[in-house]
């Protein structure tokens, strides 16, 4: 059976946004307190959605800003890059204003400020503004983006590296800032630090999971084949940490290790071992899927989500802010739902709302001054040959 050729350089795959755009409706669900999260939340294994969407962040990059480089030289991929970052930056700061102002309305209106908002919004609004903006005060929801500035800046020097043939040197590099952070202190949480806040997500380990997606989204810029004929044993191998993955979270298999050990393995902030290698495995058998039955992995729904991923993450965040205020929307199992259905297709409509304007822009772009002079259609005159036809 003949695989499905690559997409040609400008455009998109369909199949990475759409794996994007279901992770984003994951990480929506797992964040409202519905029964819904067990189709969402680590229903594949030992990770969660959020793992998925990072790498699948850094492949993507890696892949378009490989291209860059090689096609516009260095320059380019470093205004490129710093372009990017602060796109990101203000669709977090668009999202962080958004989400102080509906908690403020509300407890201006309503008269109470509920411990699911992000506590400095009511304690000190005017601290937590200047906070935010700095990116040292990162509640959860609004911690995501700035975590992804972060990455961005990263991208050339890791290109460069790569381009360089340096692929072992900064893999093992990232590993071993990644290994050293799984016994380190940790850094999400600390009462000290208040209200100094750097969000739930360890920067310096999950470095490892997005450098990852860059060295992947590399070799797949340069034509390297991945996973079009992949090893038997190394299927084998990923099926049965996979299966166990999928045990220990859902069929209730016990542990091989102390349960010390164990809670180090699974930690998520530091990206432990254990959720690590189980993400590991699944996204390799999901990708020798998606390379021999690309539309298993493909709707185009779900892709207008991926393609407009800021805009959706921005979007989630300021919602579940504000509707995590509102206690009664999930005082019953049917109120849990809906509400939790409506938030997704709010998502949808952002993404719409986007990609609309998205294209009038680039219509307008595209489009004559007004009132320019069309030129005329040019007369071709009959050839000799013609004429004697």
């Amino acid at each position: 059976m003949k695989s499905k050729p690559e997409p040609l350089p400008g455009t998109r795959d369909l199949r990475f946004d759409t794996l994007r755009g279901l992770l984003l409706v994951g990480m929506t669900v797992n964040h409202l307190p519905t029964g819904m999260r067990t189709l969402t939340d680590q229903s594949l294994g030992a990770f969660s959605a959020a793992e998925g969407f990072v790498f699948l962040s850094g492949l993507m990059a890696g892949w378009v800003y490989t291209r860059r480089l090689r096609q516009r030289g260095s320059e380019a991929l470093w205004s490129s890059c710093m372009a990017r970052t602060r796109s990101i930056y203000l669709w977090h700061v668009a999202s962080y204003v958004g989400a102080f102002a509906l908690v403020q309305l509300t407890y201006r209106t309503l008269g109470f400020c509920s411990l699911a908002a992000p506590r400095l919004f009511f304690e000190h609004p005017l601290a937590s503004l200047w906070l935010g903006f700095s990116l040292l005060y990162q509640p959860g929801l609004l911690d995501l983006l700035p975590m992804y500035c972060a990455f961005v800046l990263l991208i050339p020097g890791v290109i460069a590296g790569l381009e360089a043939g340096r692929r072992r040197l900064i893999l093992g590099l990232s590993a071993l800032v990644w290994f050293a952070m799984q016994w380190a202190p940790p850094m999400a949480g600390a009462a000290a630090m208040y209200p100094v806040n750097t969000g739930v997500f360890n920067l310096f380990a999950w470095q490892l999971i997005f450098i990852a997606g860059l060295a992947i989204g590399h070799a797949k810029a340069g034509g390297e084949p991945l996973v079009s004929r992949p090893n038997p044993w190394v299927a084998a191998g990923a099926i049965a940490v996979a299966a166990y993955g999928f045990g220990i979270c859902h069929l209730s298999w016990p542990p091989l290790w102390p349960d010390r050990l164990y809670g180090i393995l699974l930690n998520k902030p530091a990206l432990g071992l254990l959720r690590m290698a189980d993400f590991g495995c699944v996204a390799y058998l999901v990708s020798v899927l998606a390379a021999r039955h690309p539309a298993a992995v493909t709707a185009r729904p779900l892709a207008l989500l991926g393609r407009h991923s800021l805009a959706v993450v921005a979007t989630q965040s300021v919602a579940i802010v504000t509707i995590l205020q509102f206690a009664p929307l999930f005082a019953t199992a049917a109120g849990r739902t809906l509400t939790a259905l409506a938030t997704v297709g709010l998502l949808f409509a952002a993404a719409g709302a986007r990609d609309h304007f998205t294209a009038r822009r680039g219509a307008a772009r595209t489009a004559p001054p007004l009132g320019a002079r069309q030129p005329a259609p040019r007369r071709v005159l009959p050839t000799h040959g013609a004429q004697a036809a």
